[in-house]
């Protein structure tokens, strides 16, 4: 098992657990998992590992719904979401008529779809951490839903969507300055 696999899985464990008892927790599974690597065979300390965590994260997950600090997080990237979607309706709305074209109508659509995700990205970062990173998955979710009941977009739109959608919200976070310390 890789150190990097191991600290990705400390630090997911560490997001779901009561911040006043993760680093003894954790701490405890490192330590367990270091005298096991020199008295065994990589195979096995692997096979404990992911047994540790197996049975693990359904209870953590469960404490952390318990306590709570998930609803915040989801009402403001579902709040942000439904904001952007208004605010991009609102910026069509008033842009396409000045336009005559259809593919520049589907560039100020998109423009307009970055420039509201990326404000309520930017906004959810400031009011919870980690509902920009939730908002630009819910957008990326309704983009392939979006995308697979139609057919009729042009592939670079359809691409264009896809990626664009997600990295404006994330845009958006960043911007506000608390990207880096932005939670699971």
């Amino acid at each position: 098992m890789s150190p990097s696999t191991i600290a990705l899985w400390q630090r997911i464990l560490a997001r779901l657990m009561p911040p006043a008892r993760a680093e003894a927790l954790l701490g405890d599974l490192l330590e367990e998992c270091r005298l096991r690597l020199q008295a065994g065979s990589h195979v096995s300390v692997a096979g404990w590992y992911w047994r540790q965590l197996a049975s693990s994260v359904p209870a953590l997950l469960w404490a952390s719904v318990r306590r709570g600090a998930w609803l915040i997080t989801v009402v403001t990237a579902v709040a942000s979401f439904i904001a952007a979607t208004g605010i991009q309706l609102v910026l069509q709305s008033a842009l396409l008529p000045m336009t005559t074209s259809k593919s520049v109508g589907a560039v100020v659509v998109l423009l307009s779809l970055a420039a509201a995700l990326a404000a309520c990205g930017y906004v959810a970062a400031s009011i919870r951490l980690g509902a920009a990173r939730l908002l630009a998955f819910l957008v990326f979710a309704a983009t392939c839903a979006m995308l697979a009941m139609s057919t009729r977009a042009p592939f670079w739109y359809e691409w264009s969507l896809l990626v664009l959608g997600p990295v404006a919200a994330i845009a958006g976070a960043a911007l506000s300055g608390r990207l880096r310390r932005v939670r699971l």
